[in-house]
């Protein structure tokens, strides 16, 4: 139990010279794919356990329903529209990425005089100086670009496919085996080497983004086809998820660590009809490049030793440029320090959020939401919907000519 005494020093003090700070980030892992949001398919033993051990946000945002913006938005604290990466970067992109001169949240972690470290998936610039190792990362560990095969490690998407993006900060990497599962063993190699020093991990994992590809092992016998091999790349990032855990608990780090946990956007369930009934978006309508809340609404858990309570959830509305504020102390213009919330206070839920999406490849028209309270309007083209989100989390329901100064209220917002 949290002593009053403890949760005002938890709030004062920084992360900085006292807990290691671990960000893991799903890709395209839908809302209700964990069984600790709802999955009856999927085993997540791991998470389930960290959700009961922290706390669960079921009103947390993106900053985008499309990976490499989302992205930007995590690690700026700003909307993307403020970082120049509003939509996918693809291989034909690789001469730019994220707006050089804005810091990231290891660039502020280094200067508090932690350790930086990325694992995983970049794909927020291809060369130079938009590469991680040079955005405030002491060392990178993954991939630059945003889709690859899992077991080549060649690039599966766009105009690079069948290029080589692996690298050990700037040095290429050739590799053999399952690359969740190279990552997994690299985290904990990097947790079981950095006991002294505090460090910043940003484990940004890549699973269960196509293609579908899971090794034999980690398929449940139950299932069949292609639903067992997503519902195995479920469980694989699941089980890095333990590995990690099991890392840090052996080595004496579990206690002075904070754990994030989310997702960059929701499952394709509008573009790719082929695959979208393998992952869940639980209640929530539409997927991965919509404004819809199952493009932007991510699973998200927490465990903050002395912030979180043990099996807590909190409806607070919260979203990715708050993390930089709440973890590592810096104010940002679209970002706000949500540690009281995770601590059980009563969040502002009237706050107002404001995203924008356009991409040229998929040919989405160009889409606006705000939310505010309860309310949620969203522009997609031409076509206008006010939702309540209260009574109606799936969005079925346009409410719009019922409610006129509220839809009102929003377009000025949103404008």
């Amino acid at each position: 139990m949290i002593t009053r005494r403890g949760l005002l020093a938890a709030l004062a003090a920084r992360p900085s010279g006292r807990m290691n700070v671990v960000v893991i980030l799903a890709d395209d892992l839908g809302y209700g794919d964990l069984g600790c949001f709802g999955s009856v398919i999927n085993r997540t033993p791991h998470l389930d356990r960290l959700a009961a051990d922290g706390l669960r946000l079921t009103h947390h945002y993106s900053g985008s329903p499309v990976c490499s913006a989302a992205r930007a938005s995590l690690l700026t604290g700003l909307v993307p529209e403020r970082t120049g990466v509003t939509g996918v970067l693809r291989e034909e992109h690789d001469e730019g990425g994220l707006r050089l001169g804005i810091k990231t949240m290891a660039d502020h972690f280094r200067a508090q005089g932690y350790k930086t470290a990325l694992i995983g998936k970049w794909h927020l610039g291809m060369k130079g100086a938009y590469r991680p190792d040079q955005r405030g990362f002491d060392s990178f560990w993954g991939f630059l670009n945003g889709t690859l095969d899992y077991n080549t490690h060649l690039s599966a998407g766009g105009g690079g496919r069948g290029t080589r993006t692996t690298y050990e900060n700037g040095t290429p990497l050739k590799l053999d085996g399952y690359l969740p599962e190279l990552l997994a063993a690299k985290v904990v190699e990097f947790v079981e080497s950095h006991r002294d020093r505090p460090y910043f991990l940003y484990l940004a994992h890549p699973l269960p983004h196509l293609p579908l590809q899971v090794p034999a092992r980690w398929l449940n016998p139950a299932q069949k086809g292609q639903q067992a091999v997503y519902s195995g790349m479920v469980a694989c990032l699941d089980g890095c998820v333990g590995q990690l855990r099991a890392a840090l608990e052996r080595t004496g780090q579990w206690e002075r660590t904070i754990v994030v946990f989310a997702s960059d956007n929701g499952w394709v369930k509008s573009r790719t009809p082929t695959v979208a009934a393998y992952g869940s978006n639980g209640p929530l309508r539409g997927g991965k490049y919509e404004l819809f809340e199952g493009g932007i609404r991510t699973p998200c858990i927490v465990r903050w030793p002395g912030v979180t309570r043990a099996g807590s959830v909190s409806s607070a509305v919260s979203w990715f440029p708050d993390w930089v504020p709440a973890l590592a102390g810096v104010k940002t213009t679209d970002g706000r320090d949500i540690r009281k919330q995770l601590s059980g206070h009563v969040g502002d839920n009237k706050r107002t959020l404001v995203w924008r999406f356009e991409d040229s490849l998929v040919k989405t028209p160009p889409s606006v939401a705000v939310r505010q309270g309860r309310w949620k309007y969203l522009r997609v083209g031409t076509e206008r919907f006010l939702f309540d989100l209260d009574a109606d989390p799936g969005e079925a329901r346009d409410v719009s000519r019922e409610n006129p100064s509220v839809i009102e209220r929003l377009v000025r917002a949103a404008d």
